[in-house]
This record gives structure tokens, sequence and C-alpha cells, in this order.
């Protein structure tokens, strides 16, 4: 569908993740609505977004995707090994393969996979101590299986704001809300908002942008707080040279089918002490004794990652850089053609990270990033809103919080646009051109 239509049909954001029914005859009939609307029997403006019947956007095809994976190695024949040696659980040669290498990848002492990115924030928080009627420091900006995880082992969250040059856990935030409500008893910092003990923090690197990690591990030494790194979003992202998730007492990673490296689900957890490591092997395994009576010697999950998820790792990985490689090109044609774009500000990373920009990311300053998701849908290009933020959820209204002016603005304002591997130069151009038209006229293309 090309962007030089005058008048646009609104058309909802589908399903991230979702691949929309595709119907000609309704898309062709939903085009049409948008173009009679240059009649002058319309009676509408013909730059004024319309909507069409719902029975019709159903049907709406998305061309260029959110996300898709890149399965174009050894993906299928490391599967078909699988298949035909009938090591399809997680007993298998590519698990440990996996884990050895992605921690030779990240330079991680030890790596255990898991069968997602929750499951292996849950194992963290167990494994590294934090327990029941703890709190724990997190970001209200952040998808919520990172929050969920806190409430698995019975701590609680406690919602700080974010940075706006990375989106981040911000320490200033942290700082303030220890001044302001806690106090110290023994070693332990308190919060005097709940009389819980405040053990961990946990911090995210959204979008594949790393959070300002030095000065968070400096708060972290001051209060003896436990770190756990969510990098779910962030394999292959660089603070100052190292690894994301490599830098706390944990870190997670998410290998679900939108990020950039995917195993279709899956995730790992890798820590610096390599009997934390072997403690959340055994937890994953349903604390197994590894005897042939079926012995268990403490409360276990079945949390491992199977063979068949693994070949497909083992596979992403030796593509990795070459995948973070394209992405960071698509990226840079985004800043070039946005950089003098007034009125839409594209999130770069800082001199200190090398993101994966695992999503693009554009905030729009003075247009409505609704009409920009309904503007671009009509165009065939999926993007989405950010994540509500945690604090607004129901079953965590009451959790006690700090100001959150910066997740406010940044949620309110900032929409996710393609950034893939798969994308095709004329994809990149695409959304370049509705982006760029869409705030030359502030409302439509």
């Amino acid at each position: 569908m090309a962007c030089s239509r005058d008048a646009l049909c609104v058309v909802p954001v589908a399903q991230h993740g979702v691949k929309p029914t595709i119907n000609r005859e309704l898309q062709r009939r939903t085009q049409g609505i948008a173009a009679s609307c240059h009649s002058p029997a319309c009676g509408r403006n013909p730059t004024t977004l319309t909507t069409a019947p719902e029975s019709y956007l159903r049907h709406h095809t998305i061309m260029i995707h959110l996300s898709i994976p890149s399965l174009a190695g050894n993906e299928e024949r490391y599967v078909l090994d699988c298949l035909r040696s009938g090591w399809i659980s997680s007993v298998g040669s590519y698990v440990t393969r996996f884990e050895s290498e992605f921690a030779a990848y990240v330079n991680a002492p030890a790596a255990v996979s898991t069968v997602n990115g929750t499951a292996a924030l849950h194992l963290a928080l167990l494994t590294t101590g934090v327990k029941a009627n703890d709190d724990v420091f997190a970001p209200t900006l952040t998808f919520v299986a990172s929050i969920n995880a806190i409430r698995y082992v019975g701590a609680y969250p406690v919602f700080v704001d974010c940075c706006d040059e990375t989106l981040g856990l911000s320490p200033e935030a942290i700082r303030a809300y220890i001044r302001d409500h806690c106090t110290i008893r023994g070693k332990s910092l308190v919060n005097r908002k709940t009389n819980r003990p405040i053990t961990a923090m946990m911090p995210v690197h959204v979008f594949g942008h790393a959070c300002r990690m030095d000065e968070l591990m400096t708060i972290a030494d001051d209060y003896n707080l436990t770190v756990i790194e969510d990098a779910a979003e962030a394999v292959g992202c660089l603070y100052r040279d190292t690894h994301a998730g490599t830098i706390g007492h944990a870190g997670c990673y998410s290998f679900n089918g939108n990020k950039l490296l995917t195993t279709g689900g899956g995730g790992m957890l890798v820590f610096r002490d390599v009997d934390c490591a072997e403690t959340a092997r055994h937890l994953s395994t349903q604390a197994r004794t590894g005897d042939d009576t079926f012995g268990h010697d403490q409360i276990g999950y079945n949390y491992r990652m199977n063979n068949i998820q693994a070949a497909i790792g083992v596979a992403q990985l030796e593509r990795v850089n070459d995948m973070i490689a394209r992405k960071r090109a698509i990226h840079a044609r985004y800043s070039d053609a946005f950089q003098d774009l007034d009125g839409l500000q594209l999130f770069t990373e800082q001199a200190w990270c090398r993101s994966n920009y695992w999503m693009g990311l554009v905030r729009l300053l003075r247009a409505s990033s609704a009409d920009f998701r309904r503007t671009m849908a009509a165009h065939d290009i999926q993007v989405r809103p950010i994540w509500q933020l945690n604090h607004t959820h129901p079953m965590y209204e009451d959790v006690p919080r700090g100001p959150t002016p910066a997740a406010e603005a940044i949620q309110q304002s900032t929409v996710c646009i393609p950034c893939h591997q798969a994308m095709s130069d004329q994809d990149v151009s695409e959304v370049i051109t509705c982006c760029s038209r869409f705030v030359e006229r502030n409302c439509c293309l």
C-alpha cells in the first residue's frame, strides 16, 4: 500500500506477535472507504482520519510487521537432528551446548537455560535469596513479567521512575526514595512505608538499552542490595564493553518469538557465582536428586528448556552478531532520516552503550501517539504503544512508589516502530516516509 494517499482509514493495530488474517476483498473495500472521502458528497476533509466499519478492520492485512524472527541459518538442520535422533525433551546435547556457548558469548561463568524469561527471573530471585516480605526496587516502565516474578517469591515491588536517556531505572529516583522513605536498621535498609526490608533491585534493560549500571551498583553496595538484571530484551547489548545481564549478581534473558535471538520460547539465566548456577539448575529440574528413585530434596520447578528450543538457540547464536549489525544499520537509517524532523524524536543509544535496538522507538512531541499508531496501521505498518505502567495495573495500584513523571510522559508519547533484521531496505524506506509525512502534517499523511 503506497504512502501517497491523502485520505486515510484508521485501522486498529494488530495484537503484538499475531499475524492478522489476510482477506483481500475486505481490504479492497476498506481502501474504497478511504478513497470515497475525496468525494464532495463525503462531507469530510480529505486529510481527516476516518474510521472503517469494525467488520472490515478485523481482517486488514499488516504488511510490515513489528517483529519477525530471522531463521536463515542452521535452525532447520539442528531441529531435524533432534527429531531424527529422538532427543526432543530437556535432556539433549543441544541444551548443554547452548548453555555453554551462550555463557561464552556473554562472558559469564555459567548459564542455565529455562522454559522462558519469566522462569529465569523467578529462579534468579529464589537463588539469590530474595524472600517473602522483602521489598525490591523495580521500574514501573517495564513488561509486567518482571514485576510478577517478584511476587512469585512473596516479595513486593517498590516502583521508581526511569531515566529519559535510557528508559531504565533512575539512580536519582532510587536515592530520592531512600532519602525520603527509608531508614537503616542494623545492616538492613527498611522501607518506612511498608516496614519491610528492601533487599534487592531489578534493573531492566528495556528495548535493548542498558541501564546506568555503575551508579546502580554503587547504590547496591551502599545498602547491601542484591542486583538481578532483567536483560530479556538486551541480548548483545553492551554496557561499557560488558554484556548487559552480567554486571549484577544474576542476569536473565528471554528468547521469545519477538526477541532478537529467539528459540520460539525460552530463557537463560547467568550468574557471577557458579554455585548459584548449579542451585538454579537443580531447582529447574524439580529439585531431583539425580538417582533412579525419583528423590527430590526441596520444592522445585519444571523450568528446563527442551532440546528443540536449544537447537534453534545454537543456530541463532551463530548469527547473533550479524543480526545485531542489521538492526543497527536499520536504526542508523532512521537516525539519518529523522534527525532534522521537528516533532518526532528517535530514541538513540548513549555513548557508553551499544544497544541491540530490539525495537525502534519514536517519541511524538506534539501529535497524538494514538493518531500516529492508527495512521501507520492504515499504511500496513505494524506499530505498538509501550507497556502500560505497572503501578496502574489493578493488582499493583497500591504498591508503594516514588514519583514517576518521566515514565508517565514516555508512556504517553512513545511508539515502537519496526526495526527487525528481516526488514528489506524498501520496508525501511516506507516506514521513514510514513513517519515523516505524519509529522509534517501533524495528524495524517
